[in-house]
């Protein structure tokens, strides 16, 4: 069975369901109870009689013993969907943000995400808000309740940056290449992939700050708008482009990333 992709299927479920809780005697009772017309009752029962799943006795429609297994078997179809899914949706009443500014119980807060964190501003407008549920100094975290709306939130940029594996290759790139790769650091958050990535790293004076389970890290962070330069072996360049691509193959809104290489 298919209930929830077969419009024919799940009607199907419906008018068992509906004949196997109540006594018809009208097509017209039972096409009132589904919200379909009197034609479209009348060719759903000729269906369910030539399947077995039906039989009209003493002038009532009923289901047969097949039909009531078929019903069975939809509704737990469709119990395990619903259980299933709600395993899967976190259902979020109350939520931990940093509190960009003092913040008093009972104020209603905009939330943002910033540098990878939720914040909390309170009085300021935002596409997702709440109400404080504690007071709460600048910098600390703080309780939001009564959570509406969904944060505005765009993926960071991913520079993935090709090195040599050797410590003299980093000696061959141009100043105009090593320019570039230290002007996208900026504001962003290092990673370097092996060894060669971390001392590619501190020859170009930058301090990464994410070292050991790199690439999710780098695709999680990049999912909370962070910009990332990572700093990886040319040999597991493709690694990381296809971390990335698994990642956006389930995103909406993809990350974006660039390939630079040193040298």
């Amino acid at each position: 069975m298919n209930v929830l992709r077969d419009l024919r299927e799940s009607t199907q479920v419906l008018f068992l369901q509906e004949i196997s809780m109540n006594r018809h005697t009208r097509l017209r009772t039972i096409a009132e109870r589904l919200g379909m017309t009197v034609q479209g009752a009348s060719d759903y029962a000729r269906r369910l009689e030539a399947d077995g799943l039906l039989v009209v006795a003493d002038g009532e429609y009923r289901p047969t013993k097949k039909g009531i297994a078929f019903l069975q078997n939809g509704i737990r179809e469709l119990r395990a969907f619903v259980e299933q899914a709600g395993r899967s949706i976190a259902f979020v009443e109350t939520t931990a943000a940093l509190a960009g500014a003092a913040v008093r119980r009972g104020e209603r807060l905009g939330l943002f995400m910033q540098g990878g964190y939720l914040m909390a501003y309170p009085g300021r407008p935002s596409s997702s808000t709440g109400v404080a549920a504690e007071d709460a100094a600048k910098g600390d975290g703080v309780a939001v309740r009564a959570l509406e709306g969904i944060v505005t939130l765009h993926p960071g940029r991913v520079t993935v940056v090709r090195i040599g594996s050797t410590p003299s290759a980093l000696g061959k790139a141009t100043p105009a290449a090593i320019r570039k790769v230290v002007q996208r650091a900026r504001g962003a958050l290092v990673a370097t992939v092996d060894v060669a990535g971390l001392a590619a790293a501190r020859r170009l004076g930058l301090r990464p700050r994410i070292e050991f389970g790199v690439l999710p890290a780098v695709v999680e962070a990049a999912e909370r708008g962070v910009r990332i330069v990572l700093l990886v072996p040319e040999q597991r360049a493709a690694e990381a482009a296809q971390a990335i691509e698994t990642a956006n193959a389930r995103l909406e809104e993809k990350i974006p990333y660039e390939s630079l290489a040193l040298p």
